[in-house]
């Protein structure tokens, strides 16, 4: 009886655990993939920059 309490609360905690690990995990790549977006904007901004100011240098 006290074995099979001990195997059910050991499932649950493994559970709750893979449940951290996989919110971890989605909530890492979601911030690389902000990070990937703003790279890219900020490149686009970048060229734009440079487009101009080489447009405006003699």
């Amino acid at each position: 009886m006290v074995g099979r309490f001990f195997a059910g609360l050991g499932n649950i905690l493994v559970t709750i655990l893979k449940a951290i690990a996989w919110i971890l995990l989605h909530v890492l790549q979601l911030v690389l993939n902000v990070t990937k977006i703003f790279l890219l904007l900020f490149g686009l901004v970048g060229r734009v920059f440079l487009a101009f100011v080489r447009a405006g240098t003699p």
